[in-house]
């Protein structure tokens, strides 16, 4: 019996890569990893694939709570190895975390007993071409296999389905015989109800005419998800869905273009929940075109970009879309050309090119992690989040230090930053000197950037830089360890830092942000001595220390914005518990007129205890428009703006940050706590109380939601966020 071809694919929050990755890849056996957070997503995926490849074996692995543990996913790959009788032949790092991914893309066939044994093939989802690329240059991409999917599977791997399967009664209705069948058929619909139907039905109609017969292209008139919660009920609606391949467009149409601003950010939540990345939103309104309404969507939601949302007239939408490929070219543009110019992927049975094992680097004499004599070299990589790079260059407290960045990544003021942070590593409870005193001290001259951006989606490219500042380093100190950090940058430059690693005999390490350790994937792990003293200015962009009340520096719009008082009895109450030092940062927007209609999109507040930080959110429930008169926020609006602070924070702040999202007690509290668990894609038995349990670091993506009263405050906010 042939060997079986077994592939692991790395199943993050957004399940759709995963799933489009095990349709793809050459092998009998799929192999599903996720931490404990994902496997609800991993669990769905693996049942869209039982149906749409029953020739496959599929199953679930787990690598424990922790997805920034590589010993989890070490003892996984390990599980697989002995249960299937052989080591995986392709992995997919597309999903998971970055730590997951590198420790995936370094295990070792047979370990110790079998060093010659080679790496698994390893791959990501490249979207801009539909392409799987591998890391080795030498093995060819392979074209995305999306043969069964549809909207149903796409939606069903994020755990939604429809509550019916067919256009509603009255739309149906109105596509056959237009206004007036609508009226007779239900001469109980109000006006505005029926020009809301019709038109739906005008959209829907035009749709489904100019893609008939295209291959690929699937079209769905309304559509309601159904919620979780309350399985009879719905969370979430699309007045129109259009599928091109794998790819979705979510049509909203109203009746005027003044609901479009309001509706836009929850509408592109609802699509990235049920959808994915994969998701675009068009709105469609009736009437002129409005100049300017792209703008006013930008300026109400910053997040929401013209890639995401756009918003035309119908008559925009007859004129533009005349045929399937106009459609194509305006919300998929690439996907056909990439397609045709991408190599045929081979058989399932077929054996990929042959090429010789690479056995693994000779270890290094010591670990520059677990037991370095002397202070190690330090190689990591700028990302998002300064603030990895900082608390990587506490726990190494290096010699020398190469900082890589991208050609989008923003380099002002970090090396000075580093440089303040290795001082204080060095010399804690001293003063840190300013920066004339940093670079008398040597320590600014210790840390220094590579001289040319690197490729930020080239594991190969990182690879060469970091190869070869490591080889460099060596020759001028033979006998100093040598440490490469892969906890921040992209994926493709951690997994290019570690594979220059295991050419030049460097320890791989990881920062193991929620337990304060740092690990060495082939040594083991050691706790990080003290907390790393970070530069909250350079972390916080969009920040400013709050000097006085935080009254005093909100205005009068951003007062409309956010629930100034509830921020402020939460900032005392959680400053008064805790036992070590707070900063308190105020978000700039605030009090600014023209910015402050923004402000809900962000944390108000962010405490920062040593190394972490925790953002207030709290948008308010009735807000000013543009006539001036005073409405109320809609459920789905008030969970969009808490999911959005969340992602503000996370982008600046990954693991070490976390959102707590306020709210004081009434009616809509409860159905808007279901919104923001839904978005955040809380299944419902991990529901909290909302202010009497505890909380923690480590999930940065779920805020924490807090119904409180400041006159009777919760529990929570007694937590001694210090110690966290």
């Amino acid at each position: 019996m042939d060997t079986p071809r077994v592939a692991v694919v790395l199943v993050g929050r957004n399940p759709t890569p995963a799933l489009l990755s095990s349709l793809t890849l050459p092998a009998d056996r799929i192999v599903l990893l996720s931490s404990d957070g994902t496997r609800a997503l991993a669990e769905r995926t693996a049942a869209a694939l039982a149906r749409l490849a029953p020739d496959r074996t599929v199953r679930v692995e787990g690598v424990g709570p922790d997805p920034h543990d590589p010993a989890g996913v070490a003892a996984a790959l390990e599980r697989i190895h002995r249960e299937h009788g052989t080591a995986p032949r392709h992995l997919d790092y597309t999903g998971g975390t970055k730590v997951m991914s590198v420790a995936a893309a370094l295990y070792r066939d047979g370990g110790a007993a079998d060093p010659e044994a080679a790496a698994p093939r390893c791959h990501y989802l490249d979207p801009a071409s539909d392409l799987l690329r591998p890391v080795d240059p030498g093995d060819p991409p392979l074209p995305l296999s999306d043969d069964g999917i549809d909207l149903g599977v796409l939606a069903g791997v994020h755990g939604a389905h429809w509550l019916s399967d067919r256009d509603p009664a009255t739309v149906g209705t109105a596509l056959r015989g237009g206004a007036r069948a609508l009226r007779e058929a239900f001469p109980g619909l109000h006006p505005t109800e029926v020009r809301g139907v019709v038109g739906e039905a005008d959209v829907l109609r035009h749709l489904r005419r100019i893609t008939r017969g295209r291959e690929g292209v699937e079209v769905l008139g309304p559509r309601r998800v159904a919620d979780p919660r309350h399985p009879a009920d719905s969370i979430a609606d699309f007045d129109a869905l259009v599928r091109f391949r794998h790819r979705v467009l979510c049509v909203e149409v109203k009746s005027g273009a003044e609901e479009v601003v309001a509706r836009a950010g929850w509408t592109v939540a609802k699509a990235r929940r049920v959808f994915g990345n994969v998701a675009k939103v068009l709105f469609v309104h009736t009437g002129p075109a409005v100049p300017g309404l792209r703008d006013r969507i930008a300026g109400h939601g910053p997040a929401l970009s013209s890639s995401q949302v756009q918003v035309w007239s119908l008559d925009d939408l007859r004129a533009r879309l005349t045929d399937a490929e106009a459609l194509r070219r305006v919300f998929f543009p690439g996907q056909v050309a990439s397609a045709a110019a991408a190599p045929a992927a081979p058989a399932r049975g077929a054996e990929p090119p042959a090429r010789p094992a690479v056995p693994p680097a000779p270890p290094a004499p010591v670990c520059a992690v677990t037991a370095a004599s002397a202070a190690p070299i330090l190689v990591t990589a700028l990302g998002s989040s300064r603030l990895g790079l900082l608390s990587a260059v506490h726990a190494h407290r290096p010699e020398r230090a190469l900082l890589l960045s991208s050609r989008q990544g923003v380099r002002a003021g970090v090396r000075e930053a580093a440089a303040r942070a290795l001082y204080a590593a060095e010399h804690p409870g001293e003063p840190v000197p300013d920066a004339d005193g940093l670079r008398a001290s040597g320590h600014r001259d210790r840390i220094r950037f590579a001289a040319d951006p690197v490729d930020g989606s080239s594991a190969g490219a990182v690879a060469d830089a970091a190869h070869a500042w490591i080889a460099g380093m060596r020759a001028e100190d033979p006998g100093r360890p040598v440490v490469v950090d892969v906890t921040t940058g992209t994926k493709a430059m951690s997994l290019g830092l570690a594979l220059a690693a295991r050419r030049s005999g460097a320890c791989v390490a990881c920062q193991v942000v929620r337990d304060r350790k740092v690990v060495c994937l082939t040594h083991g792990g050691a706790a990080v001595q003290g907390r790393a003293v970070v530069d909250w200015s350079l972390v916080l962009d969009g920040y400013t220390p709050l000097a006085g009340p935080l009254a005093d520096a909100v205005c009068p719009r951003g007062a409309a914005q956010v629930d100034v008082p509830l921020v402020a009895a939460a900032a005392e109450h959680l400053v008064r518990a805790a036992s070590g030092p707070v900063g308190l940062w105020v978000d700039r927007s605030l009090a600014d007129p023209e910015t402050a209609d923004t402000a809900r999109e962000r944390p108000a507040l962010v405490l920062t205890f040593d190394d972490r930080a925790l953002g207030l959110a709290a948008p308010t429930w009735s807000r000013p428009v543009r006539s001036g008169a005073v409405r109320r926020v809609s459920r789905g609006a008030w969970a969009q703006s808490v999911s959005a602070a969340t992602g503000h924070l996370n982008l600046r702040c990954d693991v070490a940050g976390k959102v707590m999202a306020l709210t004081r007690p009434g009616g809509d509290v409860g159905r808007a706590a279901e919104l923001v668990a839904w978005i955040t894609q809380e299944e419902p038995e991990e529901a909290g109380d909302h202010g009497g349990g505890g909380w923690g670091f480590g999930d940065p993506q779920r805020p924490v939601l807090v119904v409180a009263d400041p006159a009777a405050p919760p529990r929570l906010w007694d937590t001694d966020a210090s110690t966290l």
